[in-house]
């Protein structure tokens, strides 16, 4: 797959990193993810390291193509998940919040869940080809693992996985102010 943005928005490349008491280096990201709004960042399919809510990360926001010198680090005050099983797709989303805004922003108009969950069918599942076909300056990270599963059992059980495409793009939507009717 292409590391390139799809639209003409400006590419923004995420990752996300353990928060380290006394900082230093970020070492290898845990994940890479979507920057949704200045202050939420979603994190496609995400692995098991970021099943808790109660560990701080870090998540590194750059331009991309670039050389990281024009990059920020912002810590994340929350973590919230969602999951869908139905509509013929099987995915999963972290969503975090920024403590502080990044100062790369979002310029791209609101979305419906409709919408959202539209495209999320077209492109079965796939979040990254979701989010650069509305518009976002999304960089698919080359070599991407298979997404994991591990969250279908574990959200099952809390009863928080979504029948069909729609009520998902409603909780990931909300959560990371996309849509329009939750802004």
């Amino acid at each position: 797959m292409s590391t390139q943005p799809t639209t003409d928005a400006p590419a923004v490349a995420v990752t996300v990193h353990p928060a380290r008491r006394g900082g230093g280096e970020l070492g290898k990201p845990l994940a890479h993810g979507i920057l949704t709004s200045a202050e939420t960042v979603l994190v496609p399919d995400p692995p098991e390291t970021l099943a808790s809510p109660w560990k701080r990360y870090l998540v590194r926001i750059s331009r991309s193509p670039g050389d990281g010198k024009d990059s920020q680090a912002v810590l994340s005050g929350g973590l919230s998940l969602s999951a869908v099983n139905g509509d013929g797709i099987t995915a999963a989303a972290a969503v975090l919040t920024l403590v502080s805004p990044s100062r790369f922003g979002v310029h791209v108009e609101r979305v419906s869940p409709a919408r959202l969950a539209e495209s999320l069918v077209r492109h079965h599942g796939d979040q990254w080809a979701v989010y650069a076909e509305l518009g976002f300056g999304v960089v698919r990270p080359e070599g991407l693992a298979p997404p994991e599963k591990w969250w279908l059992d574990a959200l099952t059980a809390d009863g928080d996985v979504s029948s069909g495409a729609e009520e998902y793009e409603e909780r990931t939507c909300c959560s990371s102010r996309t849509c329009s009717p939750c802004t």
